[in-house]
């Protein structure tokens, strides 16, 4: 009994000792704390902002639109948020203004047809397995006749902005395709691009 007890303690030390990394070997390794742009620590908490932030006291509609960062990033919100947080999946406020029939009544920029579109592949189930039932590099895409409620998280994606003095250049130059994308969302549209 000692002797398989014995066995069992050095293979798994033998297990252990080859799955463990030595992190100062590996060429490729970064540390935490170097993996930034800026000269300061990224794990500090000391922030780069010489006052706190401002944010909107505009009420929705009585915003302007702000430019997309980039081709098909979500929009920020260009208004205040108080009151329209915790956002939860039957509780959602935002939807009030930004649900398509609604948006226009309320001066609100509509959600895209990808927040009624579900990119999830079709999972089947054989011998007790669930499988992904998609080629790989497929989009699975399924128009849904409702707001699809795996994106009910808006602040996930789309953040308020505010007015903030930050001595942080941006190097980033957008390149839209086309101009009206600085305002909206194309991305229905070109899901595709790219995928064989």
């Amino acid at each position: 009994m000692s002797n398989k007890l014995l066995t069992i303690v050095v293979v798994l030390s033998c297990f252990m000792m080859s799955c463990s990394t030595n992190q100062s070997e590996d060429k490729d390794w970064i540390a935490d704390e170097n993996i930034d742009m800026s000269d300061e620590l990224l794990l500090s908490d000391e922030s780069p902002l010489t006052e706190m932030p401002e944010y909107s006291k505009l009420r929705g509609g009585e915003s302007d639109l702000i430019e997309r960062s980039f081709e098909n990033a979500p929009p920020l919100i260009p208004h205040k948020i108080a009151g329209l947080l915790p956002i939860r999946v039957n509780d959602n406020k935002c939807l009030t203004c930004h649900i398509p029939h609604n948006s226009t009544k309320f001066g609100a920029t509509a959600m895209p047809l990808t927040h009624f579109t579900s990119y999830r592949p079709f999972l089947t189930e054989e011998e007790g397995l669930v499988k992904v039932d998609a080629e790989d590099n497929m989009v699975v895409e399924t128009d849904l006749e409702h707001f699809n409620l795996a994106m009910f998280n808006c602040s996930q994606c789309h953040v308020a902005q505010a007015n903030v003095t930050a001595e942080i250049p941006n190097m980033f130059d957008p390149a839209f395709r086309q101009a009206s994308e600085r305002q909206q969302s194309n991305l229905k549209k070109v899901m595709k691009e790219g995928v064989k």
